[in-house]
């Protein structure tokens, strides 16, 4: 994969975790894995590495009391 496949990629996946947040701004890690999925990537280790990264840093794996 070159720079622009990665950067391609890297688009589609902020714009499934920016799809799949609730009410609060939080994501849903399932459904932004199920666009992901929808979108044809995630099927690599790689790929899932790089949403499960992407959703760790946006917080949504974080549990209620973190977020008070």
């Amino acid at each position: 994969m070159g720079l622009l496949d990665d950067l391609e990629r890297d688009a589609c996946f902020y714009a499934a975790i920016n799809a799949s947040r609730d009410e609060i701004g939080k994501p849903d890690p399932y459904k932004a894995a199920g666009i992901v999925m929808g979108m044809g990537y995630g099927y690599s280790l790689h790929d899932a590495a790089t949403l499960g990264a992407m959703l760790g840093r946006e917080g949504a794996f974080n549990d209620k009391e973190d977020e008070l």
